[in-house]
């Protein structure tokens, strides 16, 4: 059963938006207007890019309405050598500490938020990204938080996306006037249906859910991202830039500016949809007093530093 609204995966949206907006004469005339792409916003916890590490990451993460949990939380690294992306998702329930305290992932930003008001932080986001670069041991040079209306409005602006839904995703929450009704088979999702399938978990009685909870949604959002990269990473989308940068300017929190975007075109404009790739964070889900966890193995999380997003060179 839901108990707050899911943000999810609309950072990465927003990513492969802008990626789809960057090829052309339609920067420069941003620039000109003095373009953002949404609120700036400065972390001290981020890493300076070196420019010729050959890699750029960014978190990704999909805020509540209270800016109290993010629900959806994606670290996408960028290899300019390889040329292509490899986004690793990070489950909200992963067990992480707090002081001499243990919590999930979810809340650093709600802690985060405390933090600000007793005047040990800047941003809420800080600790986040703190607790991201801890779980991965991966630098993270830029983060974007966004909020889902962003989401139905980009996914509305593209023309929708065709995708397959597994099962009959049946749910119905009065109390947050959430109501899913999604007929098994291929489809052509809207902003609004889309959104759904999204934020779908379990199903009503009666009506099939993901097996494997958190985990399989997870899953199913990645499949999702890899059909929107397919669908809509293509030169025709130039035509709609204007909105879709109007639409993800009034929803983000960020660091990542419009210089930072010119510096990255060469890079990203090299990359296919082919070589975007999703991976979720290795561990396993155990009940520690009471509370589901998500634990990180950290010797895998090692090995996949090593050999995919950080490799020694030889």
């Amino acid at each position: 059963m839901y108990t707050k609204k899911e943000k999810i995966i609309l950072s990465v949206v927003c990513v492969l938006c802008i990626i789809t907006a960057s090829i052309g004469g339609v920067i420069a005339a941003k620039l000109s207007t003095g373009f953002t792409f949404g609120e700036e916003v400065a972390l001290d916890s981020l890493d300076t890019p070196v420019a010729d590490d050959g890699t750029i990451n960014m978190l990704l993460m999909g805020v509540d309405e209270g800016g109290l949990r993010s629900d959806t939380m994606m670290l996408a690294c960028i290899n300019k050598e390889t040329e292509s992306i490899n986004i690793i998702s990070l489950p909200r329930d992963t067990r992480v500490s707090y002081g001499s305290n243990h919590g999930k992932l979810n809340a650093a930003v709600g802690i985060g938020m405390q933090e600000v008001k007793k005047g040990n932080l800047e941003e809420p986001e800080e600790l986040t990204v703190q607790k991201v670069k801890q779980l991965t041991g991966l630098p993270v040079h830029y983060f974007m938080s966004v909020d889902f209306d962003g989401f139905k409005a980009i996914i509305d602006v593209l023309g929708g996306v065709d995708f397959e839904i597994p099962f009959h995703m049946k749910y119905d929450d009065p109390y947050q006037d959430l109501h899913i009704d999604l007929p098994a088979g291929m489809q052509h999702l809207d902003g609004e249906a889309a959104h759904d399938f999204v934020r779908f978990r379990q199903g009503n009685p009666g009506y099939k859910g993901y097996a494997t909870g958190d985990l399989g949604r997870i899953e199913a959002q990645q499949k999702f991202i890899k059909a929107l990269a397919r669908q809509k990473l293509k030169p025709q989308y130039l035509l709609k830039a204007g909105q879709i940068f109007d639409v993800i300017k009034n929803y983000v929190r960020t660091n990542y500016t419009s210089k930072d975007l010119v510096k990255h075109l060469v890079i990203i404009s090299k990359i296919d949809s082919e070589n975007i790739d999703m991976i979720q964070l290795p561990g396993n889900a155990q009940t520690i007093g009471g509370v589901s966890y998500f634990l990180c193995d950290n010797a895998k999380m090692q090995e996949l530093k090593d050999t995919v997003f950080m490799p020694t060179a030889e």
